[in-house]
């Protein structure tokens, strides 16, 4: 195989395919290196509350390959970056810093009464999805990817780009989805805490009587229900009052 014929081919079919985002390093065999810099085409789920039009900020992968002198019998080595920037205002300029401060200030988290964060106000959550852990990975699983799809030895440069542009739009789906999921569970637990405060404690037969003899005590009501009933008998003992205190002639049956 000719590795320099099938580099330089490869190489101007790559340019024809990305010609605004191909810039090329080296065009000198056998250190042929370029930068194919691609945009990332985000779009939540179906199933998601948000749509490409909650995203504030665009997002690409640039990627940095070199081909070894054996190409295409050997996998390309990839480096890959990523990059994002607020998207461009409705004139189609980009913001500016003064926007830029605006936007932060207005991403603040609120909080309530309590001093809770309050979920809706927080950050976006499609804008919360980042890319720099998960391209560590896709570099780490390049070769297994062409030994796969059994690239290698055929110009592959094309399905490994496609492959990895398209698995970075698959992870944002993924990332999203799950934070959405988090952000739900905590907002039910949230609801579950608020409800406990509207439930109060749970009142049985003994706490009830703990609460009423507690109660009754701290008022002075059994004192006044006490004086009542002696104003109602005109001062007189009541039969339960003299057998309580002994005056009834019982204790002195019992000591004779």
């Amino acid at each position: 195989m000719d590795y320099q014929e099938e580099q330089t081919q490869e190489l101007e079919v790559l340019e024809s395919i990305y010609p605004d985002e191909l810039t090329i390093v080296s065009s000198q065999f056998p250190k042929i290196q370029f930068e194919i810099k691609l945009p990332l085409d985000l779009m939540p789920l179906d199933s998601s509350s948000f749509t490409a039009d909650a995203l504030t900020k665009d997002h690409w992968i640039v990627l940095n390959i070199k081909l070894p002198e054996t190409y295409p019998d050997t996998v390309p080595v990839i480096r890959i970056s990523c990059e994002q920037a607020r998207k461009s205002g409705p004139s189609g300029a980009a913001g500016d810093s003064d926007s830029d401060e605006d936007s932060e200030s207005d991403e603040e988290v609120q909080y309530d009464d309590n001093g809770n964060p309050l979920d809706s106000k927080l950050t976006n959550l499609p804008d919360q999805v980042e890319f720099e852990d998960y391209i560590k990975v896709l570099e780490s699983q390049v070769e297994s990817q062409a030994d796969e799809d059994m690239l290698v030895g055929m110009q592959m440069c094309f399905a490994l780009v496609s492959w990895l542009k398209e698995s970075c739009e698959h992870y944002f789906q993924e990332q999203l989805a799950e934070l959405e999921r988090d952000h739900e569970r905590k907002l039910a637990a949230r609801e579950k805490e608020e409800q406990k405060k509207f439930r109060g404690t749970k009142v049985t037969r003994d706490s009830y009587t703990e609460w009423r003899d507690k109660f009754r005590e701290e008022t002075g009501r059994n004192e006044r229900d006490a004086r009542r009933k002696a104003e109602a008998h005109g001062g007189k003992l009541t039969g339960r009052q003299i057998f309580e205190q002994g005056l009834d002639g019982s204790e002195d049956v019992e000591e004779d």
